[in-house]
């Protein structure tokens, strides 16, 4: 056990730090720690090409279904007291995300500090300063984890089809500038595409005062309302709906943080937010305010919260609209729907780290959102994937939606692996090792046992005790 001073997630505090054998026991200490109480999670973003947003400002964070995303270089050993360079150059409302308010002087408490007064208790012409009330959201969407993700491959948990991933988002409004990150960060305030002394997180960027935030829904919402398998349709029939609500409940939060992209005023990349009522403000209930329609403008802003219809500025689609029950039928291997090839793998014989793609090379198509980032082709497409230079995006689903980051290091184990109809070779994995095990948990492997294996996928169990799974493309794995 050591104590110091540190820097976690851009609050300067002194910290304790503990060297735990599992995961599952890892705590973390913020500066408000009532504000991290939900740690139960479940969203991200269906990403395609460049589209501008409202404000104009391209997507330059667009992945699946094209570009895809990941780290670019090893990481330099950390110093022991400082950071690491990574860079080259309709719901009602009532859920318990609520941020406690500053709770109210207790005359037993022993405190020295006088009660308030009472204002009918002072001579006239006198001025009495009365308590402010903490912060709050005028709407505080209700959240819930949902596990209905419309089939997955294998039926292994959590290995979800991009079929049954249809994301929507929930629009706030930056009051003041606001850090986006990558996982836990330990590094100095204020500095961008930097990892800290003990965890790998990074700020991706620093969201300016009045540019919008899109906070991801939950990611599995599948419920298609005639059925997505007519006769004939083994595929999933591309004129039917894969959802028939266009308001899922807001994705629960992770150590008081929320999964989610900017827009408006910022780069489209998509990580986690402190959902802190001084920092952002509901902007649902504004008319004006620009459509939150995903990385890639390719999504919908949810159309209803707290009782209420939400509005917003530009063309507004519903669920249904862009997510058809045709998405995904390339997912599991299966040739007759487009795959290439796919199959379950045996975990214990496919376990491998996060790392940079040795054939990155300097962007010439798309504009990459940090002088760092670099791309790698697939096939004829010359910027096919963004290339971080820290570590890569874990999806909900293959070529659709992000739900986490993995950073460059983490061990992974694959169970499936699928090369969709585009040729990008997929691989559903669960993270044993993580460089942000608050936002980004590992599993310990107990749902993997011998008996689990290629031939037997029904004896294997990922995911276990809030460890995280997901897809990421193969070649961000070695």
């Amino acid at each position: 056990m050591t104590a110091r001073a540190e820097v976690f997630m851009g609050f300067p505090r002194t910290v304790t730090v503990l060297f735990l054998t599992s995961c599952a026991e890892a705590t973390v200490s913020r500066m408000d720690p009532d504000a991290a109480r939900e740690t139960a999670d479940a969203g991200g973003t269906q990403d395609g090409g460049e589209t501008p947003d409202a404000a104009g400002v391209l997507d330059e964070d667009a992945g699946g279904g094209g570009a895809a995303d990941a780290g670019i270089d090893a990481m330099p050993g950390p110093d022991d007291g400082g950071t690491v360079d990574v860079s080259e150059g309709g719901e009602p409302s009532g859920s318990d995300d609520a941020i406690d308010p500053v709770p109210p002087h207790d005359p037993t408490s022993g405190s020295d500090e006088p009660a308030p007064s009472d204002p009918a208790d002072t001579e006239p012409g006198s001025t009495v300063t009365l308590p402010q009330p903490a912060p709050a959201f005028s709407c505080l969407p209700a959240s819930r984890a949902t596990a209905e993700g419309g089939g997955r491959c294998a039926d292994l948990k959590e290995a979800w089809t991009a079929r049954g991933i249809n994301a929507g988002y929930y629009p706030f409004r930056a009051k003041v500038p606001v850090e986006q990150y990558s996982g836990d960060y330990s590094g100095p305030p204020g500095q961008t595409f930097r990892q800290g002394a003990t965890r790998k997180g990074v700020i991706l960027q620093i969201v300016p005062a009045g540019a919008y935030v899109g906070l991801s829904s939950t990611g599995p919402w599948y419920d298609p309302p005639t059925g997505c398998f007519p006769e004939g349709q083994t595929c999933g029939a591309p004129y039917r709906a894969a959802c028939r609500s266009s308001s899922p409940p807001l994705r629960p939060a992770v150590a008081g943080f929320r999964w989610g992209y900017a827009y408006a005023g910022a780069s489209h990349m998509q990580g986690w937010f402190l959902f802190d009522p001084a920092k952002l403000e509901w902007a649902g209930g504004d008319a004006s305010h620009p459509c939150a329609l995903g990385p890639a403008g390719l999504d919908y802003e949810v159309h209803a919260a707290c009782g209420a219809a939400v509005s917003c500025r530009g063309a507004n689609p519903t669920c249904g609209h862009v997510n058809p029950c045709a998405e995904g039928g390339d997912d599991c291997g299966r040739p007759a729907c487009g795959a290439r090839s796919g199959g379950p793998l045996t975990p214990s014989a496919h376990r491998l780290v996060v790392a940079r793609p040795e054939a990155a090379v300097r962007c010439t198509m798309r504009t990459p959102p940090h002088p760092s980032v670099r791309c790698l082709p697939n096939g004829n497409a010359a910027d096919f994937f963004f290339v971080y230079p820290f570590g890569a995006y874990l999806y909900w689903a293959q070529n659709s939606t992000t739900k986490a980051w993995l950073h460059h290091g983490d061990l992974v184990q694959a169970y499936f692996h699928n090369r969709d109809a585009q040729g990008v070779l997929w691989d559903f994995v669960e993270v044993l090792q993580s460089g942000a095990p608050a936002l980004t948990p590992a599993s310990d492997g107990s749902g993997a046992p011998a008996a689990c294996d290629a031939q037997h996928p029904e004896r294997c169990t990922p995911c276990r005790n809030g460890g995280t799974c997901g897809w990421i493309q193969d070649v961000f794995l070695r």
